[in-house]
């Protein structure tokens, strides 16, 4: 059965919907703006399927925003693509693991492919693309490359016109959110539609657009559920109005820590709550500075500050030799310190000391192995604010630390690759007046801490744990 029949028994009204205008052909262009979950690459991926079985020698293309990204979702899925597909005693196929096609026996292929390699497809003739994940792509894919192909008019033999479906959760305010207000009629965000098809739209287009709340399609205890998340600081609200509610969030309201988070760290009452002394663990956090930035240095244990230091310095030595007092005062040789510019050599220059330090080598600009965070520097905000969400640290008394933590922690969605990235420095050093170096050291030695061994003895005698530390601990480059 072609769609699937799991996929047909399972149709949602908003997918009938959407087949049923595609059916009449009252439309060559589609736009869905649905929420997360809502179903739209299997929507795609069976579509997609049944033209390639109805029309002979046609060919039609699925677009991710990366490659690999439309291998991991589509291809690698066990039910995404391979459970769609038809048995092949009903209509014959082959895949070509290497090229992420599938060839029908009438002759029909169905494509799988990431626009981040452009000239893959540019010049590809079809029938039919669905750019998934449409805000995530380089909009000039779509004018430069996709758009083109179908101003040729429909193929010779082909029942229809060629085709494109553009489907997306929003990520801010960009080209996919002007697409749709412009083919909608959209001159009000208030005009637009929760529960399917807008009122207006363009000649030969479809504009749909589905809430969370309003679908039916997520319980509404999970909906309830993650309400309570974001008033306990497990969950970000921006995130919840963007992923559930498809609202547009601007980049200035992505922040992951706020004001309000911090003021919840004033209600717990960090003294009275008894910590096994075989868990502290201690560290120096150092954000280097030169040419008029303030140097950070903080000795943190266990999330509090005990001693800081900031000064303009001038020369490397002058930063290691505060570094260690700091590390002296509070009975410690664990470090970590941001080797961006000079920083390296403030590493180098602890790693190197006859104390034997254990020093992490944090590169802030650094590649990470995830597909969440566009590097090191936007993991580590991202793994304090949810410290902070969780009421994991201490309180955070001063005052300027905590107005820099708000506004370094406001992030983009990288296009293409929809990973994290801070604002630039520059960026955040304009709106501040200031370089975020007490935010960033704060980030970077609470980030740090993770990695450092518990001391194992009791925390009253520093000078012994000085000792015990020093006998421990190695050095370390992450």
């Amino acid at each position: 059965m072609i769609p699937s029949k799991a996929f047909l028994s399972n149709l949602k009204p908003h997918e009938k919907e959407v087949l049923d205008v595609f059916d009449d052909n009252e439309a060559d262009f589609f736009i869905e703006e649905w929420h997360r979950r809502a179903y739209k690459s299997t929507l795609a991926i069976n579509l997609l399927i049944r033209e390639c079985c109805q029309n002979p020698l046609s060919k039609y293309l699925y677009i991710a925003p990366t490659q690999v990204w439309a291998r991991n979702i589509v291809w690698d899925d066990p039910v995404m693509l391979w459970g769609s597909l038809p048995d092949k005693k009903e209509m014959n196929w082959e895949s070509n693991e290497q090229k992420l096609l599938i060839t029908f026996a009438n002759g029909s292929m169905l494509k799988i492919c990431g626009s981040d390699e452009p000239d893959s497809i540019r010049g590809v003739d079809f029938d039919g693309v669905v750019p998934d994940e449409f805000a995530l792509h380089d909009p000039e894919v779509w004018t430069k490359i996709l758009r083109p192909v179908m101003a040729g008019g429909p193929k010779p033999g082909a029942k229809r016109h060629r085709w494109a479906m553009f489907l997306y959760t929003p990520k801010g305010d960009n080209h996919a959110t002007q697409l749709f207000n412009i083919s909608a009629c959209i001159e009000s965000e208030d005009e637009l539609p929760t529960t399917g098809q807008s009122a207006r739209h363009k000649d030969r287009w479809f504009c749909s657009r589905l809430t969370a709340d309003k679908s039916g399609i997520i319980p509404r205890s999970e909906l309830a559920q993650m309400q309570e998340e974001i008033k306990d600081g497990r969950l970000l609200q921006a995130d919840y109005d963007q992923e559930m509610l498809c609202r547009r969030v601007r980049d200035e309201e992505r922040t992951l820590v706020t004001s309000a988070m911090l003021d919840r760290l004033n209600a717990v009452d960090w003294d009275a709550i008894a910590l096994d002394v075989h868990k502290f663990r201690r560290i120096v956090a150092i954000d280097p500075a030169f040419g008029g930035d303030l140097c950070s240095i903080k000795g943190i244990e266990n999330g509090k500050v005990l001693a800081e230091r900031g000064v303009h310095y001038t020369l490397t030595s002058e930063v290691v030799f505060e570094a260690k007092l700091v590390a002296a005062e509070i009975g410690t040789t664990n470090f970590i310190v941001d080797c961006i510019g000079n920083g390296k050599g403030v590493a180098d220059g602890l790693a190197s000391d006859a104390a034997n330090y254990y020093v992490q080598y944090f590169n802030s600009a650094g590649k990470v192995d995830s597909d969440l965070f566009a590097n090191k520097k936007a993991e580590a905000v991202f793994y304090v604010a949810g410290l902070i969400r969780q009421l994991k640290l201490p309180p955070v008394k001063d005052s300027e630390t905590r107005r820099q933590l708000v506004a370094l922690s406001r992030y983009k969605i990288q296009q293409g690759s929809g990973r994290m990235i801070m604002f630039p420095n520059d960026e955040v050093k304009k709106s501040l007046g200031c370089s975020p170096d007490k935010g960033l050291c704060y980030v970077y030695g609470q980030y740090g801490l993770q990695y450092v061994e518990p001391l194992g003895e009791s925390r009253l005698n520093r000078d012994e744990d000085y000792a015990l530390d020093s006998r421990r601990n190695t050095r370390i480059a992450l």
